[in-house]
């Protein structure tokens, strides 16, 4: 079996599709796992799962499959999330912040493990690469979206652990973050599924450790931006969505 395989958890239509297309055509085999892959990426990668990242318990069974039908993946990329947002950040049912958290970072967690542990029973020479999707909440924090912020942290320290305690076996780790050029922060609507595949791939074939945070902007590259944030980003329509949905439900108990 083929030791150039990239797993794919979070497989939408944006990031996930792009880079499953990108690999594949640099010769990669792909696996892509979401809750409902699409006909798309279904026919673009080599094999599809269907998971709930609420359950990390899954994540095992998914390298499993994936080891069983295709090989054991040498590149592994963390692009799933589930994003709440509430101005009154504290409020969250007990059981809803839990299971968001299992799909931002327990999920994760589990993930990093399996791929350690399949990373070690691949040869020496093989390259291997574990990246995480995050944003710039790690440098600036907004109530609004603490539920995010608090996974993206944890990952971000998890990355940084692993690039750290990883460094003599060769595995690399990696906490990815688009930025506008400024280093504000990017719109979920404008994330580039291409850019952030040609980053994963730099990363995938780098053979070295690079900066465990991965700050960049589509088109140059790998950019340093010094914990700077730029322009604080405009969360008025956000503050309007969870105003709404705050009283949907007011309505509706």
């Amino acid at each position: 079996m083929s030791s150039n395989i990239v797993l794919i958890l979070g497989a939408g239509p944006n990031i996930g599709a792009a880079t499953a297309k990108y690999f594949t055509e640099k010769g990669y085999k792909t696996i892509v796992v979401s809750r409902n892959p699409s006909e798309e990426i279904t026919k673009s990668a080599d094999l599809a799962i269907k998971a709930d990242f609420s359950n990390p318990s899954s994540i095992a069974s998914i390298f499993a499959s994936a080891k069983a039908k295709i090989g054991i993946p040498n590149v592994v990329i963390y692009n799933s999330y589930k994003g709440l947002i509430n101005p009154d950040p504290f409020s969250f049912p007990l059981d809803e912040w839990i299971a968001g958290q299992n799909v931002n970072f327990i999920s994760a967690y589990a993930a990093a493990q399996e791929a350690v542990a399949g990373f070690r029973h691949l040869a020496p020479s093989t390259l291997k690469t574990f990246a995480f999707t995050g944003n710039l909440q790690i440098h600036r924090a907004f109530p609004l979206l603490m539920h995010l912020g608090v996974s993206k942290n944890a990952a971000a320290h998890m990355m940084e652990c692993g690039a750290m305690a990883y460094e003599k076996e060769g595995f690399r780790f990696y906490y990815v973050d688009e930025r506008m050029e400024d280093g504000s922060a990017m719109k979920s609507a404008l994330l580039g599924g291409q850019a952030h595949a040609e980053e994963f791939w730099k990363m995938a074939t780098r053979p070295d450790q690079g900066p465990w945070e991965h700050t960049f902007v589509a088109g140059k590259g790998y950019v340093d931006f010094e914990g700077s944030t730029g322009k604080l980003p405009d969360l008025k329509a956000l503050e309007e969505k969870a105003a709404a949905a705050k009283s949907s439900k007011m309505r509706a108990s």
